[in-house]
């Protein structure tokens, strides 16, 4: 499949599988599908989760990524996108690339990461140092670095890894960098925070919207008053599931730029109980299902107590995208496309 990759599938992988291989963009020159930084995993058996550009150039990797596996070997290698001439491939693009294939072994890395997968859940962001193989056989040792650029867990646990900045001097985001630039020495990668959904009732309508949501990389917490509404055995691919009342739920996640909140709770009352205490905080959406008439009544409600008109006025309500949606799975879909449109004018 392919889907971005995500640090959550490198974890799964290596809990099931003895070894994988990440393929990393390090370096390109002229046209080049993906950006550097770009990522795929690779399993023992050829399959993979995300994309290094798709193409010759692609299947190329993923032979050299499932070599590596076999020998238990991590290497720098470079491919050309210039060898095919027809006009169908990817390779017409012309350009080249260097791809670091970092084999991971489930005895070694798991617990590594683990914790790098954990980081995504949280509100600051993290940085992995990893070496680059020079010759053949050389291991790569790595560490994650938290924001105070602390060691959280290296791999292996004696690692020489030198402690670096997790930025650069101008604050901007490092995405990945090498140390020093021409490659021969480290690379370190920011841990990428996914956005973070908060879905508020775990009824019909958010089985569907967990699945899309994940689909599509965000990291998901559903949040029912309900038990049997808010169970991991219901919500398999949530990060998290929160059983709490609806009047206590401001401290059950992360307020911020990055956050989606949608409320699709059984009855009006918990829209209200829940507005009042989302409304005023830090988020990049927010959206209320119900009808027109049901939706006005909650807003005028809370206008005449006194809160701010204009945020009301910017809720998503009722939400999703207008596609004429019946089933639950439609308007899943119809919320999801909503909050792409949103993210993606944003960016």
């Amino acid at each position: 499949m392919l889907m971005e990759f995500s640090w959550k599938d490198l974890a799964a992988a290596l809990r099931s599988n003895k070894r994988v291989a990440v393929c990393t963009i390090i370096k390109k020159s002229g046209s080049v599908p993906r950006e550097v930084g770009a990522r795929m995993l690779v399993l023992e058996d050829g399959s993979i989760t995300g994309t290094v550009g798709g193409g010759i150039g692609e299947h190329e990797v993923i032979q050299a990524a499932i070599s590596s596996i076999k020998d238990n070997q991590s290497c720098l290698l470079d491919f050309s996108l210039a060898g095919e001439k027809g006009l169908d491939s990817a390779a017409i693009c012309g350009g080249r690339f260097t791809i670091f294939i970092g084999c991971w072994s489930q005895a070694q890395d798991l617990e590594l990461a683990n914790a790098i997968a954990a980081t995504l859940t949280g509100g600051r962001t993290h940085s992995l140092c990893e070496s680059l193989p020079q010759t053949a056989g050389d291991k790569v040792e790595r560490t994650l670095i938290d924001p105070a650029g602390n060691r959280v867990v290296s791999s292996p646990a004696t690692t020489s890894l030198p402690t670096l900045a997790t930025a650069t001097d101008d604050n901007e985001s490092i995405a990945t960098r090498l140390i020093p630039a021409d490659a021969s020495g480290f690379m370190l990668s920011e841990i990428t925070l996914p956005p973070r959904l908060v879905i508020f009732g775990g009824g019909h309508l958010a089985l569907p919207l967990v699945e899309m949501a994940n689909w599509c990389r965000f990291a998901v917490t559903v949040i029912d008053d309900r038990p049997e509404f808010s169970n991991r055995e219901r919500f398999p691919l949530a990060d998290k599931v929160i059983t709490a009342p609806m009047e206590e739920v401001a401290d059950l996640y992360i307020p911020g730029a990055n956050t989606w909140l949608v409320l699709i709770t059984r009855e009006h009352k918990h829209d209200y109980i829940l507005l009042k205490q989302l409304l005023g905080t830090e988020y990049a959406y927010l959206g209320m299902i119900g009808s027109r008439r049901r939706t006005t009544k909650v807003k005028q409600r809370l206008i005449d107590e006194g809160f701010n008109r204009a945020e009301i006025e910017r809720l998503y309500s009722p939400i999703g995208l207008e596609i004429k949606a019946q089933t639950p799975a439609e308007i899943a879909i119809s919320i999801m496309a909503e909050i792409i449109e949103v993210k993606n004018i944003a960016v």
